[in-house]
């Protein structure tokens, strides 16, 4: 690249550049470990684990056999 059109183009470079530091578009790898600690800590709360749901499913099976069972109880005195 030589030194005309370096020049040509420097307005546009400064701008683009001026553009991804003010947005803080690159960050160091400090910033990017804290910014990845807050996302896991923020799907941590939102979203379940595996184990979790397999706890909450057999919960939920315990419940209906439970239900079934108080069901067949009426209707059989019936």
């Amino acid at each position: 690249m030589d030194k005309d059109t370096f020049l040509k183009y420097s307005p546009v470079i400064i701008v683009v550049l001026a553009f991804c530091f003010s947005y803080k578009i690159f960050v160091t790898p400090s910033e990017l470990e804290t910014r990845l600690q807050a996302q896991e800590v923020r799907m941590a709360e939102t979203f379940a684990t595996k184990q979790q749901v397999e706890s909450q499913e057999k919960q939920l099976d315990s419940i209906s056999k439970k239900i079934d069972k108080i069901y067949d109880y009426i209707i059989g005195r019936k």
